[in-house]
């Protein structure tokens, strides 16, 4: 099996009589501003999908594969994973995508999407995909009122 691409964003609508993907507000960064809570990990509420392409690595390849997203944050934990089945047996070319209702935040950095694939027993990484995400804080509050002496 080849990975093709991958791509995160927002939404991926796909157009049941042709098949393909459009992929809407592709995301490489992300920041929010607001008072963070002590406790981690937190969960940043939008919408983010992980889409790919595959297609088989030639004409005699006709297997499903397994497909893992896993979510690795900037301490290197991993913070949200799924799978999904490739349907290379009935279709020369697939596309996974991978949706989530938010992302869940520990700390500013880079959130990898890890891909990889399985043959076997082995999984193989096929691509990471990186997300740039920051907190800022938030601006005090600047007032009006006249000096003081």
């Amino acid at each position: 099996m080849r990975h093709i691409w991958s791509v995160i964003c927002q939404y991926a609508v796909e157009d049941k009589s042709s098949n393909n993907f459009s992929l809407i507000e592709t995301i490489s960064q992300v920041s929010f501003k607001g008072d963070l809570p002590p406790d981690r990990p937190l969960h940043l509420p939008f919408r983010i999908s992980l889409v790919s392409l595959w297609c088989r690595s030639n004409d005699q390849d006709k297997r499903d594969y397994s497909v893992r997203l896993r979510i690795i944050g900037p301490g290197d934990d991993e913070l949200d994973a799924g799978e999904i089945t490739t349907r290379l047996s009935e279709h020369y070319s697939f596309k996974t995508n991978f949706r989530f209702e938010g992302l869940r935040f520990t700390d500013n950095g880079i959130y990898e999407f890890e891909v990889a694939y399985r043959d076997g027993d082995d999984w193989h990484v096929a691509t990471q995909v990186p997300l740039v995400v920051t907190h800022e804080q938030p601006q005090p509050a600047q007032t009006n009122g006249e000096p003081t002496e």
